[in-house]
């Protein structure tokens, strides 16, 4: 649920100072002074404390800087290399140039305890390095002590890789080396894996196992390289990060990492783990000593990347994962996998460039296919070229759930495991000063300063620190004696009080007594007590409001709302309830951190019971939610109240309105103010917000001018989204921790987030509500542009937050009987949510929701409104999956614009994708179709086309005339063959002569028959025949009942056509009164009847016989005729209708045509 532009700001460190101003100013002084080490309890040495904040304590790490370290330090050339490394065994060596300075920086007290150990205190030892035309650093040297010797031993490499080994650093002399001959490949770092031996990496992702070796009292040097890793990056060249190893035992996974020389118990050989993360590739390999190196596995993690910054950062913006760059700067053990400091940016959307650290479980033998936690960092730079070098040289630390981040000039402590907390900048800006190195030393963080020498840093609190850093995965595996929740719930119950209630009938306060037995490190009788309260079922059944889900959110539930122990003010109303005691503090904030805490303790311990996979659904809002979403919103609305008490101080007035609203009545008592009700009461924080919107309306239905509604709606908004975008950001984090793991769940389950539920127990009114106040009379009431602004803003997060609930809850019926009905009105919703952004022309703002919830429709207004079609093109691109190009065509058609469409690919150039789609939806649209073709040059198709859509029209005349035409020349246009042409001509004309003789009907007679003759519509051949010979044509001619008979030639049914013939002669015959004409009189008078005058035209015009089919019937078909029923036995008729035929036989000289008609 990414918000796009919600909470994009670059917070500023909470504490941010400079180590050169203290040694000058006095807060130096006033803290200076000798402080035992916190780091050996038998430290022999004292450390001066630099500086002490809220959050860490800077200080002198270890033995006193050698002298020759200083010298070196002060004397070296400005530009010569200079760079120092830290073992985790004590030892640090500084190197600058070819000269090698070694010390013992803190001493191995359990090395003095068995008397082996030689004091090398404030001893240094220089050694020469191989002579080389690059410059050394110190990652290229590694010291180590073997198990057998008392003094260390030490490998370099050159860059070039001669690599020389001193058995004893006491004795420069003796010394033996090697060239690992890289055919011009250059070293980057050596890693101690003894006593296996070291491993050499180059900067092109060569990997070589280098061992010291002692035959026959003679030292020499073995090296070889991994199989398999010669150019397993292709030659891309790159820098390798990092190298991680941790010793582990064989059955075990790796726990004891960055541990020197240390052999698994239980094990013959000792065995270790080696992590390689170079260009865009993580490789885990196994190290036994005597066997072959194996490859665990080896992945590509940028894509992973890639997408874990295209999630949590630019999905709310709409960016294509394609474009984001990722780089990955560094890599660091933790347990069960290594943590990875990822740099990332998308050009296309902002400058801005973000730092995250991605976790991996490595501890399988199979590949990571996911980040298992992703967390960006608050600290955010913008991204140039020529700064990249600068943005890219982060390294860091992981200890004690802390992350230490450092490059020459700072260094920043930030949480682990509660990411979004505030960081702690450490800024080294003294003259000349720099970080040269940094490191783990026994656990401690620890950094080479140019002018301070070695320095730790530690917490200020270091338990309280740990625990507040500490996961909720973590929590399980921590000691509850030394954490502050640990001390208050066990000083909140006794133990026969505790026994007691675990003897409780009521199962809520069974499973409180087994949670707080897990709290005091009885496991046992809490799983004891779990599994008498929840027999577990071979069969589990999908119910709903089960026992066990019910109990447990009964729990949650009274967590959240738990009294505090240590305030006296509580105590007659804790009397009277079995309460945990979670807080022990008197101060509210600090109540709802504790309460926050032992609800995490709480889900950690359902965890460790094997409960939480056996949740299932209960109701809730009239709706069936996974148990585990509940305890989510109960988690959620901590975070609510922790966010509303902290805006208390700059928003005091609205929000003790706020809290009088909700507590009410209740009366006071023993001295407890309205917030100690409010705060303590967490599940009733929905009331809380729900205040906001009310007091809305009431400020805008005031008689309060508008200038003042629009600032106070802003204030109220403020308040209003930023509690709610803490709780969004953190539901976010905490997705998949959250996500049901019960296979049998009811598919029935909904998940609808009590943020944009409706009801009383939800927000969906309120954030309505504000949306339309905001609108109505706040952006639209206010001339200040500041003011407008931000409100408009505020407007986009109440529409975020509204669309992202209801989106989740369709997404959560997907394929369920709810699933139409929720999606529609999620789209009804969703347009009358973005609409108002169109009509103030907030296009921007309209953009960025459209694209986040895939509002088409508005996103092609938008491009239309401002004729931004390259926007519309990478729409077409960027949803592609989603069928947004035919979603876009079929907006056009409905919309009457096929013209806009057609346009769009006549003059801009489209990738082919797009056409294809477009050639594809033409296929279902030929009315389209046909001027694409043309405008592609495709003549032979548009004629094609253009003439199927004249043979299916029938609305309209004028169109059925104009695609026969435009076929026609189409098909001249076209390079088709000539004989092909000639037989489409003909027929294109044929068809045109059809639509002729319908333009040639009377228009008296097409009113008469009640046609519209403004739009008349197509004809079909007999209708024509019937209209050109009906009674009602009044000034029919001869010609006109020759039409008629040409017509006969469409007409393909025989059955049809001969009827047709028939009534067309039938028809003519009763065009005249028969019995008018004197049987006496001339032929040319009898010839003058209808009948022969269209006789006489026909066989003028040769159709006597057409087509193998006689034209004119015989004389007996016409006396048989039904019409002229009353003609067939009048001997007048048959008479002159016979000197008719007879005189046309003699006229014609055709008797062999006539013959057979007059017999």
């Amino acid at each position: 649920m990414d918000r796009s532009g919600l909470n994009d700001s670059v917070l500023l460190p909470k504490t941010r100072f400079s180590l050169s101003s203290l040694r000058k100013g006095g807060l130096l002084n006033e803290s200076r002074r000798q402080t035992k080490s916190s780091i050996s309890g038998k430290s022999i040495q004292s450390n001066q404390v630099i500086h002490r904040s809220n959050l860490h304590v800077v200080e002198t790490f270890g033995m006193t800087l050698p002298v020759l370290v200083r010298e070196a330090l002060t004397f070296s050339d400005r530009n010569a290399a200079v760079s120092v490394r830290v073992s985790n065994s004590g030892w640090a060596w500084f190197v600058c140039g070819r000269r090698l300075l070694i010390w013992q920086c803190k001493v191995d007290e359990s090395l003095h305890e068995d008397g082996r150990r030689r004091f090398f205190n404030n001893q240094c030892r220089e050694l020469t390095l191989p002579s080389s035309d690059l410059a050394y650093k110190a990652e290229l040297v590694v010291v180590y002590t073997a198990p057998e010797n008392q003094v260390p031993s030490c490998i370099a490499v050159s860059p070039e890789g001669i690599i020389r080994y001193w058995p004893s650093i006491t004795h420069e002399g003796s010394s033996v080396e090697v060239n690992a001959e890289l055919q011009g490949q250059e070293c980057d770092s050596l890693t101690d894996i003894n006593p296996i031996g070291c491993v050499l990496a180059t900067t092109t992702a060569t990997v070589i196992l280098v061992q010291p070796q002692m035959s026959s009292g003679r030292f020499s040097i073995l090296f070889r390289p991994f199989k398999l890793s010669q150019g397993w990056l292709k030659g891309i060249g790159r820098l390798i990060p990092s190298l991680l190893f941790g010793s582990m035992q064989s059955c075990h996974i790796m726990e004891t990492v960055n541990i020197f020389s240390v052999k698994n118990l239980g094990h013959e050989h000792c065995e270790w783990l080696l992590y390689i993360l170079a260009g865009h590739t993580l490789q885990k390999w196994i190290l036994v000593e005597g066997e072959l190196e194996r490859l665990v596995f080896e992945c590509d993690i940028n894509q992973l990347a890639t997408d874990a910054f295209q999630k949590t950062i630019w999905e709310p913006f709409g960016g294509n994962s394609n474009e984001i760059q990722v780089w990955l700067l560094d890599m660091h053990p933790t347990e069960g996998g290594v943590t990875v400091l990822l740099g990332g940016t998308n050009p296309q959307i902002s400058p801005q460039f973000y730092y995250a650290l991605g976790t991996l479980l490595t501890n399988s033998l199979v590949q990571p296919s996911k980040f298992d936690r992703f967390c960006p960092l608050k600290n955010t730079s913008f991204y140039r070229e020529s700064d990249e070098q600068e943005l890219l040289s982060y390294k860091f630390l992981v200890t004690g759930g802390t992350a230490f981040l450092y490059k020459p000039k700072s260094i920043l402590a930030v949480s682990a495991v509660n990411f979004g907390e505030e960081a702690d900048n450490i800024d080294f800006i003294g003259q000349n000063d720099q970080i040269l190195g940094g490191a783990l030393c026994k656990g401690i963080p620890v950094f080479f300063s140019v002018v301070h020498g070695l320095v730790s840093v530690l917490p200020s609190e270091s338990s309280r620190l740990e625990f507040s850093n500490m996961s909720i995965s973590d929590i399980a595996s921590a000691d509850p004696s030394t954490s502050v929740l640990g001390e208050q719930m066990n000083i909140a119950i006794t133990d026969f009080e505790l026994e007691d209630l675990s003897m409780s009938k009521d199962g809520v306060v069974q499973l409180k007594a087994a949670f707080l037995y897990f709290i005091r490190r009885n496991t046992e009788t809490a799983e004891s007590i779990v599994n008498s309260l929840f027999p577990y079922e071979e069969e589990p059944a999908n119910e709903i409001d089960a026992h066990l889900d019910t109990v447990v959110t009964k729990v949650a539930l009274d967590i959240i709302n738990d009294i505090p122990s240590g305030d006296p003010r509580w105590a007659p109303i804790r009397s009277s309830e079995i309460t945990l005691g979670s807080s022990s503090s008197l101060q509210i904030l600090n109540q709802l951190e504790d309460k926050q805490r032992a609800l995490e303790w709480f889900f950690s311990f359902l965890k460790e019971v094997k409960i939480w996979e056996r949740l299932s659904a209960v109701s809730l809002r009239e709706t069936i939610t996974a148990t585990t979403h509940v305890l989510a919103e109960y988690a959620e609305k901590i975070i609510s109240a922790i966010a509303l008490k902290n805006l208390f101080s700059n928003h005091s007035s609205l929000i003790e309105q706020c809290i009088k609203h909700v507590v009410g009545d209740e009366k006071l008592v023993h001295g407890l103010t309205h917030q100690d009700l409010f705060f303590r009461e967490v599940s009733r924080s929905v009331e809380g917000l729900q205040f906001f919107s009310l007091w809305c309306d009431n400020v805008a239905h005031s008689t309060r001018r508008p200038q003042e509604i629009a600032i106070a709606l802003r204030e109220a908004n403020t308040i209003f989204l930023s509690v709610l975008l803490e709780v969004l950001q953190w539901r976010k984090q905490k997705l998949e921790y959250f996500t049901p793991k019960n296979p049998f769940l009811p598919k029935s389950c909904e998940y609808l987030p009590w943020t944009s539920a409706p009801g009383s127990e939800g927000l969906r009114e309120s954030l309505t509500l504000l949306h339309e106040l905001t609108f109505k009379c706040g952006a639209r009431a206010t001339g200040e542009i500041e003011l407008r602004n931000c409100l408009y803003e505020q407007l986009v997060s109440l529409t975020d937050i509204l669309l992202d609930g209801r989106r989740s809850h369709v997404n959560s019926v997907k394929g369920g009987a709810k699933f139409e009905t929720l999606h529609h009105q999620y789209e009804t919703s969703r347009s009358e949510l973005i609409k108002p952004f169109l009509e103030d022309g907030q296009y921007e703002q309209a953009a960025v929701l459209a694209e986040k919830y895939h509002d088409f429709h508005t996103l092609i207004q938008i491009c239309e409104k401002t004729n931004n079609m390259d926007r519309l093109d990478s729409y077409c691109e960027k949803f592609s999956e989603e069928n947004f190009s035919q979603y876009l065509f079929n907006w056009y058609i409905k919309e009457r614009k096929p013209g806009r469409l057609l346009q769009q690919f006549r003059m801009r150039s489209k990738p082919l994708k797009q056409k294809k789609e477009l050639s594809h939806f033409l296929n279902d649209h030929p009315s389209l179709q046909w001027l694409q073709c043309i405008f592609a040059g495709q003549y032979k198709q548009a004629s094609s086309t253009l003439h199927q859509l004249a043979k299916e029209e029938a609305e309209s005349l004028t169109r059925k005339k104009t695609m026969l035409s435009l076929a026609k020349l189409a098909l001249l246009a076209s390079e088709e063959d000539e004989v092909a042409s000639e037989e489409k001509l003909m027929e294109f004309d044929s068809e045109l002569e059809l639509v002729s003789h319908q333009e040639d009907l009377p228009t008296s007679v097409l009113n008469t028959y009640g046609y519209d003759i403004t739009k008349l519509g197509v004809l079909t051949p007999a209708e024509l025949i019937k209209l050109y010979i009906c009674e009602e044509n009044e000034n029919v001619t001869e010609v006109d009942f020759k039409k008629a008979i040409d017509l006969l030639e469409y007409i393909e049914d025989d059955l049809e056509r001969n009827e047709l013939r028939h009534a067309i002669w039938c028809n003519a015959i009763l065009r005249d009164n028969w019995k008018d004409v004197d049987p006496d009189s001339s032929i040319e008078n009898i010839l003058n009847l209808f009948f022969f005058k269209l006789v006489d035209i026909v066989e003028f015009m040769g159709k006597i016989i057409l087509g193998g089919e006689e034209f004119l019937p015989s004389i007996e078909s016409l006396l048989e005729a039904q019409e002229l029923n009353e003609m067939k036995n009048d001997r007048h008729f048959q008479y002159l209708i016979r000197v008719g035929y007879e005189h046309f036989q003699k006229a014609s000289g055709c008797n062999d045509q006539y013959n057979h008609l007059t017999t």
